[in-house]
């Protein structure tokens, strides 16, 4: 394991169900735990700076899921009953009795599949733009993007790499966009170029396998018993209102929260305002 000043986080690894996974914990580890699920092709430094907020009083813990950042390629696939698996490894691994689960859009998937059976060790659940099923517009977006980024070059100097992630992260300094830049990114020995570290192969989490869940998902709110946070971005292409309202109806205990002038990335487009509302929610 591998030590980092304490705003940046402190990197650990463990295996679960043969995989080696990577994860990422802030602050101390005598604190309150809150988890946090990154979506598709982003990895658990896609949080660093929702994290920071939380610090005061969580212990915040960022796993990537398998086939992404740091954590290993999964031969049997991207269902989100595997990804769930992966999580319940995690919590016991880790030692958490009971905890906060925040997680974002493929994230919240593996959260409401983890949720069904477990939500007795949940203290609060935060479901963020992404329902049992998508919006078809969404659906199709994801899809498109996946496959774009599959065959996209990458980066050919660290320059235009951090360029890229100066866009999402406005106004951070270099050290953190590198980080970003280096748990996203890693060197193509063939081009040169710096690729994405995700596998290829996680398509599979929004294909004909995702449809096929969809049903299970749906039925799983309803065994949620757990406070739960349905957060909409007012822009969102991927979670409808309609479909935020009809989990809403289905969980035992939810809620739904819209934030204005956001997209389906709302932490990043948003972080303030995503902040504030999870943590006072956490603390309700």
């Amino acid at each position: 394991m591998t030590t980092q000043p304490a705003l940046h986080g402190e990197d650990g690894y463990l295996t679960i169900h043969g995989l080696r996974h990577h994860y990422i914990r802030w602050g101390n580890v005598e604190n309150e735990p809150l988890v946090l699920l990154h979506g598709l092709m982003n990895n658990a430094r896609y949080w660093e700076h929702i994290a920071e907020r939380f610090v005061d009083r969580w212990c915040v813990y960022a796993p990537d899921l398998r086939g992404h950042g740091e954590s290993e390629h999964a031969p049997g696939g991207y269902l989100v009953w595997a990804f769930a698996m992966d999580l319940r490894g995690f919590v016991e691994e880790m030692d958490l009795e009971a905890f906060d689960l925040v997680a974002h859009s493929i994230g919240s998937r593996v959260a409401m599949s983890y949720a069904r059976d477990h939500s007795h060790r949940l203290e609060h659940l935060v479901l963020a733009d992404m329902g049992p099923q998508m919006a078809d517009q969404g659906a199709r977006g994801i899809r498109r993007s996946t496959g774009e980024a599959q065959k996209a070059p990458g980066f050919a100097t660290e320059a235009e790499a951090i360029q890229h992630f100066a866009a999402l992260y406005p106004g951070r300094d270099r050290d953190f966009l590198l980080r970003q830049v280096y748990a996203s990114l890693q060197l193509d020995e063939t081009t040169g170029n710096l690729v994405f570290r995700f596998d290829p192969a996680i398509h599979q989490a929004t294909g004909r396998g995702a449809i096929a869940e969809i049903p299970y998902l749906w039925e799983s709110l309803e065994h949620i018993t757990c406070p739960t946070l349905v957060i909409r971005a007012e822009k969102s292409k991927i979670l409808s209102r309609e479909i935020a309202e009809e989990m809403v109806r289905r969980l035992p205990n939810g809620s739904l929260v819209e934030i204005p002038d956001a997209g389906h990335q709302l932490p990043l487009h948003q972080p303030e305002a995503f902040s504030r509302i999870v943590r006072q929610f956490l603390e309700s």
